[in-house]
């Protein structure tokens, strides 16, 4: 009798024990949990495409130009629009890369105030490392840090006779944003950055001289994405 109690006690605490069931013991449980994750969660190997609407807004500063006292070279703002994708390490740490170019205006200074020098188009791939704060959550925002290569190029002169010649330059860049997840693996993505850029620029022809120029813009980016 006491025996057959024992073993009905112990089918009991078998049965009420978690995870002593053949199916929970069939799944590991890392699996089971990122079976469970919603479509938004962030996960290691994850990708992440995104297009995005860029307002490119120079900080720019320069000396002046050697040959014309008191003068200097300003960059306007532009509109363009950009491609980026980027992989996850980790739920937290990924890269971004962003593929764009824009076309600025170079206008004078001080004594060249008024003056439009030319125009050219900026090729300037940005690599980031950046820091996922909370993958799990509809809103996750990053920060982050890397290195930009600018390539001037379809470069023209606006002053009579005079070829404009600038110098293509790397620099460091600074990245901050947040995704808000809105639809399963879709999202709306607002990002800013601010990126080092110089150059030097060469005039020669019925005008000489070169001069330094910091472009420095802040890039403020929106648009849409996805997670894959």
């Amino acid at each position: 009798m006491k025996k057959t109690m024992f073993v009905m006690l112990l089918t009991v605490l078998c049965a009420l024990t978690p995870g002593f069931s053949d199916e929970t013991r069939s799944v590991p449980p890392q699996q089971v949990a990122e079976t469970s994750a919603p479509a938004h969660s962030t996960q290691g190997g994850d990708w992440f495409t995104r297009l995005r609407a860029l307002y490119i807004l120079p900080n720019d500063s320069s000396g002046s130009v050697n040959t014309i006292p008191h003068s200097g070279v300003g960059v306007h703002p532009a509109w363009t629009g950009e491609f980026d994708f980027g992989y996850m390490f980790t739920k937290h740490l990924g890269f971004d890369l962003i593929l764009a170019t824009a076309n600025h205006s170079l206008w004078g200074k001080k004594a060249l105030q008024g003056t439009k020098i030319g125009s050219a188009w900026l090729l300037p791939p940005t690599l980031t490392l950046y820091w996922r704060f909370f993958p799990e959550y509809l809103a996750q925002p990053y920060l982050g840090a890397g290195v930009n290569y600018t390539y001037f190029y379809g470069i023209d002169c606006s002053l009579a006779s005079t070829h404009l010649n600038l110098s293509n330059s790397w620099g460091a860049a600074l990245q901050g944003g947040v995704d808000l997840f809105f639809y399963q693996n879709w999202l709306f993505n607002i990002d800013v950055k601010y990126v080092w850029i110089d150059t030097k620029a060469h005039l020669s022809g019925s005008t000489n001289g070169h001069v330094h120029v910091d472009i420095n813009p802040w890039i403020f980016g929106f648009g849409f994405g996805r997670k894959w």
